[in-house]
């Protein structure tokens, strides 16, 4: 709206002044303009304490470019006029223009001037990491989201609370102190926080879910933060919803939402957790597609269609719990073989488990890895052997609907997918799941202690988590076939960084509820 009546206020000026000073006015009052368009690009110059960016500095709008511009239309004809109508245009028109004179929402803020702020906490299965955006209306009611913030994540993840639900609240302490620490004092009472949990809160039992959203929620109304709605301020989020925020920050990064893109500009993503991996791609919004597997959102006017899946218990850690019980039941109280785990690698039942790609717990282990295959084949039977009939046009496994064109198109494979590459060294962001396996082939040959004495993990993270490499290449590759149905040497992106930003569901979330603020939903 700014810009729109920016605009106009620059016609009458020029035209005003056109037979005075002639073209000179006319390209410098072009040139403010395009200053005030730089100024609402979402560029910062560190990633701070998120405060409202300065103003230009340089430029006609600037009190050194008002003098420039003034001295130079006294050196014309005419000055008292022209003098007296560049005053009014600079002192009343740009102020009225550019928000100064502007209407306040409710919460006091004005509208399409300055950085208002959302938190996101986002509650996974190993922690909760605090997110605090922030975000301004642009031009034509397009809500722009700073995507370069802080962020901060503490552990354990909210599910480990089942068994002492009111502790769940006293947890968020630290990550409510550090989102005060982040935004201005006097904006905390009208900056949301919302709190949305995914599959590890999926995956608990209803009743300890309940108390734990509970005691969450009673742990976000006590603090100074804006926190009006109980039930959807603190929630147990739904993997469509998840898929959907995390294709939008991907795209947003991209350039991909700003209402010039064409279809085959966007970016269809795979994203995979540690207890369940998502799905999402654009889809032809004239085209019916089964229930469920959709989400819808709007851009200013454009709506967006999306098909999108969840897989809960294919995050990476869930699958490996998954082989890890398909071994014990094989095992039949035995000792366990596990050919995901190098040879020479040995735990007994009474050794303490480091985590859950230590092989199963309270067991005799082996590993007895060598062949990738024999891991492939373990993998294989344990999570992709069922044999659902389609009830579609098309599916990935278990009968899942999935448009036929999906492993066709551009994909971006991000989270654990990025992760595992960098500990084996395959190269980014142009990855296929034929390069997962021949790393995979590469791990798994090693025995352990020589794998320990190598340049393995090569992204120098500890030792220790060399246990995960054998089994995460080997199931990425098998996500990727026989999950997603991507061919085997078809290049995709897997990626953590769109530029300098990087890709978290987070920043989705919060271009939808800043979304929704910004319209008074």
């Amino acid at each position: 709206m700014a810009a729109e009546a920016l605009a106009d206020g620059s016609k009458v000026f020029t035209a005003v002044a056109s037979g005075v000073v002639g073209a000179s006015v006319r390209v410098a009052t072009i040139a403010w303009g395009r200053n005030i368009r730089r100024s609402s690009s979402l560029t910062r110059a560190d990633a701070t304490k998120a405060t409202a960016p300065p103003s230009p500095s340089k430029g006609a709008c600037s009190p050194a470019g008002r003098y420039r511009m003034l001295a130079y239309l006294r050196r014309r004809k005419d000055v008292a006029v022209v003098g007296g109508l560049v005053a009014f245009f600079f002192l009343v028109v740009i102020p009225l223009v550019s928000g100064g004179g502007g209407a306040t929402d409710g919460e006091g803020a004005l509208r399409g001037s300055g950085w208002r702020w959302v938190t996101i906490v986002d509650a996974g299965s190993s922690g909760c990491r605090a997110h605090v955006f922030r975000w301004r209306t642009g031009r034509s009611g397009v809500v722009e989201v700073d995507p370069t913030h802080n962020n901060l994540k503490v552990k354990p993840g909210l599910s480990s609370f089942k068994d002492d639900p009111g502790a769940a609240g006293a947890s968020l302490a630290p990550l409510l102190d550090f989102v005060r620490s982040e935004i201005p004092e006097g904006e905390w009472a009208s900056s949301p926080i919302f709190l949305k949990a995914t599959a590890g809160l999926r995956m608990t039992p209803a009743g300890p879910r309940e108390q734990i959203l509970e005691s969450v929620r009673d742990a976000l109304s006590a603090s100074p933060l804006k926190f009006d709605d109980r039930e959807a301020g603190a929630l147990v989020i739904e993997g469509t919803d998840e898929g959907g925020f995390g294709w939008m920050s991907v795209n947003y990064l991209m350039g991909n939402l700003d209402g010039h893109a064409k279809h085959s500009d966007f970016v269809g993503v795979v994203e995979m957790g540690g207890a369940s991996a998502q799905v999402t791609q654009i889809r032809d919004s004239a085209k019916p597609q089964p229930g469920g597997y959709s989400f819808d959102f709007k851009v200013g006017k454009q709506p967006f269609h999306l098909y999108t899946h969840s897989y809960l218990g294919y995050g990476l850690e869930q699958a490996r719990e998954t082989l890890s019980a398909h071994l014990v039941e094989r095992a039949r109280g035995g000792r366990v073989k596990d050919p995901c785990l190098n040879a020479g690698f040995e735990k007994e039942a009474a050794e303490p488990r480091i985590d859950v790609y230590d092989g199963p717990s309270a067991v005799d282990l082996r590993g007895v890895a060598g062949d990738h295959a024999e891991c492939a084949r373990a993998v294989e039977k344990s999570l992709f052997s069922r044999d659902d009939p389609c009830g579609f046009e098309s599916c990935s496994f278990n009968g899942i609907f999935q448009p036929p064109n999906l492993p066709k198109g551009k994909l971006l494979a991000f989270e654990n997918f990025h992760y595992t590459a960098q500990m084996l060294g395959v190269g980014q962001p142009d990855t296929s799941a034929a390069d997962f396996k021949a790393a995979a082939r590469d791990a798994c040959a090693a025995e352990w202690t020589a794998f320990q004495a190598s340049p393995y993990p090569k992204d120098g993270s500890e030792k220790f988590e060399l246990n995960k490499l054998c089994f995460s290449a080997t199931y990425l590759a098998l996500f990727l076939e026989k999950g997603v149905g991507v061919d085997a040497r078809a290049k995709i992106k897997v990626q953590q960084q769109v530029g300098d930003h990087g890709i978290d569901w987070s920043l989705g979330a919060a271009i939808k509820e800043a979304t929704k603020i910004a319209h008074g939903h």
